[in-house]
């Protein structure tokens, strides 16, 4: 008996990783996310205020029942309620339920009523929307089919309703971005991208989206800086897909390998496994940064990397809040001179 358990048992180490790949988890990432994506269709339905009417009802230049033959594909029920005020205590309803569903409350009928009045926008009207509002309706539309109210939610709270979720909610996410940057990596096959590596000067420099006038110092920055990220940003896309694979095994095998031989005698676990995470988040968060500071993306590049939080667990986001808490604990301490203690981490909870 004890032989056999200095061993690698198979079986017990198949169940684990289908318990990794197929079981239940905190439901603090999952809500986290729900908050992020909720916010940013919160946001961006914001925009519209002052100007509803008139692009959404019959003021618009674009008369509904025309609006209708010009967009077939789409739907609305702006093209048959067009009355100005019936539009605006629509949207006024759309964006209650957006606000409750980006703070957890009654979550599954805000998330459908906020997600019907937000796609009705769209579709009345999809000449003021564009690609990052397809990625938010997208990844809106997921969290419609997953208990996102569990965690980090009011419902979770005050009405008891909180508990784990399913592993494949996050995943489901995390595929959804594999999506999006290896599709956007293979569509780039122009010779700015490769071998040129003039896509990044060319977009900065284009005065139809810029926000600062940057011309002369891209130029001179563009054979060592700006070519080598764009053949950088070209391959990190195209590897996004592999790195999730990767990161699904990482998870699947508990972060490290199974112990055997000379370790699994001695009882001490098996190698670790190295986390891509910091290295494939942490560029993609540069990235978007600088596209944002660059470039006219509203929305975007906030909704992308907020939605990285479906990478990491709720224990992982526990710890980040405990080391920012330390860190802005120790900078008080500095500013203010004094010597109090520091704020104990977060208490990690299945809540």
């Amino acid at each position: 008996m004890t032989e056999a358990r200095s061993g690698w048992d198979f079986t017990e180490w198949l169940v684990g990783i289908i318990g990794r790949l197929a079981g239940d988890e905190d439901p603090l990432t999952l809500g986290v996310a729900r908050a992020v994506i909720a916010g940013v269709l919160l946001v961006s339905a914001l925009c519209h205020i002052g100007a509803v009417a008139e692009y959404f009802s019959d003021e618009s230049m674009l008369y509904g029942r025309f609006a209708a033959l010009a967009f077939p594909s789409r739907r609305s029920i702006f093209f048959d309620i067009g009355d100005p005020w019936a539009v605006r205590a629509i949207f006024g309803v759309g964006v209650v339920a957006l606000a409750l569903w980006c703070v957890g409350l009654f979550t599954r009928v805000s998330g459908f009523v906020g997600m019907f009045v937000w796609i009705s926008l769209y579709g009345r009207n999809p000449l003021l929307y564009a690609y990052p509002d397809q990625l938010a309706m997208v990844l809106g539309f997921l969290l419609l089919w997953m208990p996102a109210g569990r965690g980090f939610s009011l419902d979770a709270r005050w009405r008891g309703l909180g508990g784990p979720v399913p592993l494949w909610c996050r995943r489901v996410l995390q595929l959804q971005l594999a999506i999006l940057y290896v599709a956007t990596g293979y569509e780039k096959t122009g010779e700015t991208w490769d071998p040129d590596g003039t896509a990044i000067y060319y977009t900065v420099v284009n005065p139809y989206n810029r926000h600062y006038d940057v011309g002369q110092f891209a130029a001179a920055v563009q054979p060592w800086l700006l070519r080598p990220l764009t053949l950088a940003v070209l391959c990190w896309e195209r590897w996004f897909g592999y790195f999730v694979l990767l990161h699904w095994a990482y998870e699947a095998l508990g972060r490290r390998l199974p112990a055997w031989g000379e370790r699994a005698r001695e009882g001490r676990p098996g190698w670790p496994l190295p986390d891509l995470r910091w290295v494939f988040l942490g560029f993609g968060a540069a990235m978007h940064l600088g596209i944002q500071l660059s470039v006219y993306v509203v929305l975007f590049s906030p909704l992308v990397v907020g939605t990285y939080v479906c990478f990491l667990t709720g224990d992982d986001l526990r710890g980040l809040v405990g080391g920012l808490r330390r860190l802005l604990h120790g900078l008080g301490r500095r500013l203010l001179g004094r010597g109090s203690e520091a704020p104990p981490d977060p208490v990690p909870s299945s809540e």
